[in-house]
């Protein structure tokens, strides 16, 4: 591909729409050859073409003269151009401007803009550059500056002050470039590795590789990082390697551009399987993904790890620190400032200091920062010669569990030790889950960085906590006494995920293996395969079952057997939640696991054959619900009441609720419906609660005009009274996801339902999830365990889509089945429905019918997916 493929023909008699054809073409062209041609060499053959485009234009606009110069900067500047990139240029004149000067260069950038040019553009007097360049940000663009046309000495007057110190010294240039990354990646939250990294800003994105541009530009006026393997910063291998991963996310961010066709950094879920495509990966949508993804993860990672390698030794030739003490920690080791210092070259060739660096990191957690430079290139080079694993050395074996066991082991000693690659090192498992992609909707992060997120997250509830969502876990957790058993469980609890079957399954036999190889007891590898087998098993029966029901929380007692499994099921649970998604861990989530965790752990503590029945429940919720109403014998009205009530109705709902429900009922008119939206923002969601005569389609139309509300159901019970009157309490959260906070939105939220169940006013439009459209789920029917005989209780998961409740009421309906109670709970964009149903004769249903009932779900919703 040469420059002549692509030479434009300019002539004065162009148009606008003969410029954009051009460009369009060249585009084109571009695209065209973007396989099979350097990335590099691809941008800067956008750069060529667009500077002869400005130069035809600036001729034309007249503007060639001795005051004048026209540059470009920026990326740009850089000849980095790529497809949708702004194109950032700088005029300079060194004599005040004419008024005729000052409408030519206008023109001149109209035309630009008429042309569909995505511009940066400054206008700027030689002598205003030093005021401009105090803004570290304009100061770093004009570093870029590249001659266009005009007089050259323009842009080398601006380097020259540029490179001089009395704009910015080269120790204030460092601070305030480090200092940008720094927030830079704060913002980021320390990690590149969501689902949808941004190629530009994340840690180990573009920006990464620009400062280290700049920084070698300002200190060794050096045009490119070449420099740095003369001036023995990097290595030749290094140098290679940081080339050959800018180059990947060159390709990758020129192919983010083709397929969402606008300038976009930030890759997006719905535009990844066309990336990977133009990028060669395939037409296989997973898994071309998760290859992109694991390079790119990859490319992302090596360049954040040579980026605070390379800034650390620019730390220590720029800025002079008079304070840096060095302590030795032993033969091997030193602290240096705040960096851990290997003390010799070869200190690695005992694999077990390896692990060791990581244990003296925990061991002087708040004397340590990080990992010095040095010792970084130590710890790449030793990673690039193992030929097994370092699991395979007993020495290692021992102090990876020590590690885990000590109390400072999960803090920057974990972070650190993943940053490089040292656990991928360590376990065969973890090295097959880094950058591995999830492909659903509440997970926001890959397998490694959730599971690295997990274990932090375990580390923070050693920790006092001023969030009430997390006391009573934080208070768990300090009371749990072998630690390193749930933190080892919770390192394997997805690395069976990728290897087809059940993940939980896999990583449990995984889990044994380890224990075993690592000569743990017995009974702590036991313990440890159960929670990766059951890591799901809190979340799940939350979501699923009637958590208040004492017969199911006599079936999960038996299933979790010791209160010692609880406490570190109960932590795993909600660590788990928050590593998923940052916005997944609620006040209502919290609150529903602590009363599943209290209710197990009162059916351990009072022996499992001790657990309540039903109508135990029941009795003492009725007495207590009395003692609220200030009466010790029910009235007549309410006798009456609750005799027509199912039991689930007393046994779901707290003794406050039921008093103040029963007395609302007992005076509610029979002719009118009953809605009650709770004042209390306490709770972690608002309680809604309707009473009213059934009618078809009911409860679907109680869901879709909250959803039209922009309300979201977090939970939903509904049962019917032994008179054809319905019953239903549900837990909702505004569009912000908090309880329902104001006296007004509630009274409007009433006065709509009323409008719509009673006066049967039309169910306003809805308002469809606006990321249902980046995701395929296929629908999951399973027919779940009933204690009932003559019942079949039957699950459906499935996008979070308002319709859908529509689609289930109908299959009931086509298949005249009868819905006895019904349960709603959203987990993230999904949402978990359970029916408890009979079949026209009041039966459970058979296998036939069950297929029948499975298959309709499944095809309706298919076709309501988007395709």
């Amino acid at each position: 591909m040469s420059d002549s493929d692509i030479s434009p023909q300019f002539d004065t008699k162009m148009s606008i729409t003969d410029y954009k054809k051009v460009i369009q073409d060249a585009d084109n062209y571009f695209n065209k050859n973007f396989t099979h041609v350097a990335i590099d060499e691809i941008v800067k053959l956008r750069a060529d073409f667009f500077d002869a485009l400005l130069l035809h234009l600036w001729q034309c606009a007249d503007l060639v003269t001795e005051n004048l110069s026209l540059n470009a900067v920026g990326g740009y500047g850089r000849q980095t151009l790529h497809l949708h990139s702004d194109i950032d240029i700088c005029v300079l004149f060194a004599d005040e401007l004419s008024p005729h000067q000052e409408a030519q260069i206008g023109q001149f950038f109209t035309q630009l803009w008429d042309i569909g040019l995505e511009l940066g553009h400054s206008v700027l007097a030689l002598n205003e550059v030093d005021k401009a360049c105090e803004d570290i940000t304009i100061a770093t663009s004009l570093f870029e500056i590249r001659h266009l046309t005009g007089p050259e000495s323009h842009a080398k007057q601006v380097l020259e002050r540029l490179y001089g110190d009395d704009l910015w010294s080269s120790e204030a240039f460092f601070k305030a470039k480090f200092s940008e990354q720094d927030e830079r990646h704060k913002k980021a939250q320390g990690s590149a590795f969501s689902l949808e990294p941004n190629l530009k800003n994340s840690p180990g994105g573009m920006r990464d590789i620009q400062t280290l541009i700049w920084v070698t530009r300002k200190y060794f006026a050096a045009e490119d990082m070449a420099a740095l393997r003369r001036f023995g910063f990097f290595t030749a291998d290094e140098y290679a390697e940081l080339l050959e991963s800018q180059h990947f996310i060159w390709r990758a961010r020129w192919a983010l551009h083709a397929a969402a066709q606008r300038s976009e950094n930030r890759l997006l879920i719905g535009l990844q399987s066309d990336v990977a495509r133009l990028m060669g990966f395939g037409d296989n949508s997973h898994l071309a993904i998760e290859k992109m993804m694991r390079q790119l993860y990859r490319a992302m990672r090596r360049i954040s790890e040579l980026n605070q390698m390379l800034l650390q030794y620019f730390k220590d030739e720029i800025l002079v620190q008079t304070d840096k003490k060095s302590t030795a920690i032993n033969q091997h080791f030193e602290i240096n400032g705040r960096q851990i210092n290997a003390r010799h070259d070869d200190v690695f060739v005992d694999r077990k200091q390896l692990i060791a660096l990581f244990i003296h990191i925990a061991e002087n957690a708040n004397d340590i920062d990080g990992i010095s430079p040095q010792t970084i290139r130590l710890i790449r080079q030793v990673r690039r010669r193992l030929l097994g694993d370092l699991q395979d050395f007993d020495s290692c074996r021992k102090e990876f569990i020590s590690l885990f066991r000590h109390p400072q082991g999960m803090g920057l000693a974990l972070s650190l030790m993943h940053k490089h690659g040292i656990l991928a090192s360590y376990l065969p498992q973890w090295r097959e889950i880094v950058g591995q992609m999830q492909f659903d909707l509440y997970h926001v992060y890959p397998v490694d960085e959730h599971t690295h997120k997990l274990l932090k997250n375990l580390y923070s509830l050693s920790y006092k906590t001023e969030v009430p969502s997390l006391v009573q876990p934080s208070a768990v957790y300090k009371a749990i006494e072998n630690k390193e058993v749930l933190l080892l469980a919770a390192l394997f609890h997805d690395l069976g995920k990728g290897r087809g079957g059940d993940h939980s399954e896999l990583g449990a036999v995984d889990a044994l293996q380890f224990a075993k190889f690592h000569e743990l007891k017995p009974s702590q590898a036991k313990v440890m395969a159960w929670l990766v087998k059951n890591h799901l098993l809190l979340s799940l029966s939350s979501q699923r079952l009637d958590i208040y029901d004492p017969s199911e929380v006599k079936n999960l007692a038996k299933a979790i057997g010791t209160k010692a499994r609880l406490d570190a099921l109960y932590c795993l649970t909600v660590a788990d939640i928050k590593a998923t998604n940052d916005d997944l861990w609620t006040n209502w989530k919290a609150t529903l696991l602590r009363d599943l965790y209290l209710s197990i752990s009162y059916a351990l503590r009072n022996g499992l054959e001790n657990v309540l029945e039903q109508r135990t429940i029941v009795r003492e919720h009725k007495n207590e619900a009395l003692e609220l109403m200030g009466v010790s014998t029910a009235p007549d009205a309410i006798k009456h009441l609750w005799k027509r009530l199912p039991l689930s109705f007393f046994s779901n709902a707290q003794p406050s609720d039921i008093a103040r429900y029963s007395k609302a009922m007992t005076q509610y008119p029979a002719d009118r419906a009953l809605i009650l939206l709770d004042e209390s923002s306490t709770k972690g969601s608002s309680d809604l609660f309707v009473y009213m005569k059934d009618k078809p389609g009911l409860f679907v139309t109680l869901f879709n005009t909250l959803a039209s509300l922009q309300i979201s159901v977090q939970q939903a019970n509904i049962s019917k009274t032994k008179d054809g009157y319905v019953v239903e309490s549900l837990k909702i959260l505004d569009y912000d996801d908090h309880p329902i906070r104001t006296a007004g939105r509630r009274d409007r939220i009433k006065q709509k339902l009323k409008q719509v169940l009673f006066e049967n006013r039309k169910v306003p439009k809805q308002r469809l999830n606006s990321n249902i459209g980046s995701f395929v789920s296929e629908a999951k029917v399973e027919f779940l365990h009933s204690r009932k005989k003559d019942r079949t209780l039957i699950s459906v998961t499935a996008l979070d889509n308002p319709q859908f409740m529509s689609h289930f009421c109908n299959g009931f309906r086509l298949f005249e089945l009868n819905i006895h109670s019904a349960k709603i709970t959203t987990v993230g964009e999904q949402v978990d429905n359970v029916f408890l149903v009979s079949d026209k004769e009041g039966q459970s249903l058979d296998d036939e019918n069950k297929q029948a009932l499975k298959s309709f779900f499944v095809d309706i919703i298919k076709e309501q997916e988007p395709a």
